[in-house]
């Protein structure tokens, strides 16, 4: 039986999906950038209904203290279960920290990027369950790829109710890290998916020294990835700094920021340097003009862009539209990385065996 156009079609399905797990990022960075988190203060419905409302007199006049209530047994819950594992102190946060028990009145704009952000969220969870049906098609052929489908699934269904828990704790800080390092994790489990069933069509590197290639690449990601968890530390600190501040003090958050974010744009010209290194011996390492090669010099491009949109962030007291593009160019950046680390990999096999 012949199963390659259906494997052409899960194939396409799940390059729609990665895209728009890209687009869900570049979502929540506006979510972010933009304060939106609380905008809509339960989960999974907005205002408890599914189409969010479009003015306060819509709400009821203490809908503040209805949905605090509500927070606040969705916390007492979670802070039973942080108990049993022993995380004492972040159980009290969760209860009873400042931050938690800050409540927002309700904004148009807020309220509909959140509930676009969630709507996204659905909309990646369709897209991943129609890859596992798809799958089941060759599962006799191929059961690996619905069991990579399936995991994908049960990590996108946890990413979900880890957006619920950082709805009941008011934008808990290191809960938005956590929750940013699950969508990492979805782009990477479905891009392998992408790599194991299409790798019998990947062609362009050779075997020129490849063990040392890949242990150049492998660094360079680790070393990028922990650019990327800084950058997480620069804007927990940059929310701090704007709630101290204030809007109007705009121009003065970056110089508040301390060490943290000096550290994060030193780095920035170590990791260019490397990256520059390693498109140079990857070039050397490419037979001819191929998917790969191309995905190479990307990879330069993107993280030159990526320390420009830095500067800009920087020098010009972090306009909004230019953080959750920040943000995505890095997650892009990781996602060419973890491929091409694939590719070699694979090329590295001795096809003698």
């Amino acid at each position: 039986m012949n199963t390659e156009p259906k494997k052409r079609f899960f194939r396409r399905l799940n390059l729609v999906t990665i895209i728009a797990v890209y687009f869900l990022i570049l979502v929540g960075g506006i979510v972010r950038s933009t304060g939106s988190g609380m905008g809509c203060p339960d989960w999974p419905k907005c205002f408890g209904a599914y189409t969010p409302p479009t003015h306060v007199s819509e709400l009821p006049e203490n809908y503040r203290e209805i949905y605090a209530e509500k927070r606040i047994e969705k916390n007492q819950r979670l802070a039973r279960v942080l108990e049993g594992l022993g995380l004492d102190e972040l159980a009290r946060e969760v209860v009873a920290g400042e931050k938690v028990q800050k409540e927002q009145e309700f904004n148009f704009t807020k309220t509909w990027i959140e509930y676009l952000n969630r709507l996204t969220g659905v909309l990646i969870g369709i897209f991943i369950i129609c890859c596992v049906v798809s799958t089941l098609t060759f599962f006799k052929s191929d059961p690996r790829v619905f069991y990579l489908s399936f995991g994908a699934l049960v990590l996108v269904v946890f990413q979900g109710w880890t957006g619920s828990l950082v709805v009941s704790t008011n934008l808990l800080p290191g809960l938005i890290t956590f929750h940013m390092v699950l969508a990492i994790a979805l782009i990477a489990l479905l891009i392998y998916t992408r790599f194991y069933i299409g790798k019998s069509k990947i062609v362009g590197l050779v075997s020129y020294k490849p063990a040392k290639v890949r242990r150049l690449l492998l660094f360079c990601m680790i070393l990028f990835f922990a650019q990327v968890l800084l950058g997480t530390q620069v804007r927990e600190a940059v929310d701090l700094i704007a709630d101290t501040l204030g809007e109007a003090n705009r121009w003065d958050w970056i110089e508040n920021l301390g060490i943290v974010f000096y550290i994060h744009r030193s780095y920035s010209i170590i990791l260019l340097l490397l990256h520059a290194f390693l498109i140079y011996r990857l070039t050397k390492s490419i037979e001819n003009f191929s998917t790969s090669k191309y995905l190479v010099w990307s990879l330069l491009f993107l993280v030159v862009l990526e320390i420009l949109t830095g500067v800009v962030l920087s020098y010009f007291a972090l306009p909004y539209f230019i953080q959750p593009v920040h943000l995505l160019l890095a997650i892009v950046i990781f996602g060419v990385q973890y491929f091409l680390y694939l590719i070699i990999s694979e090329k590295s096999v001795d096809l003698t065996e």
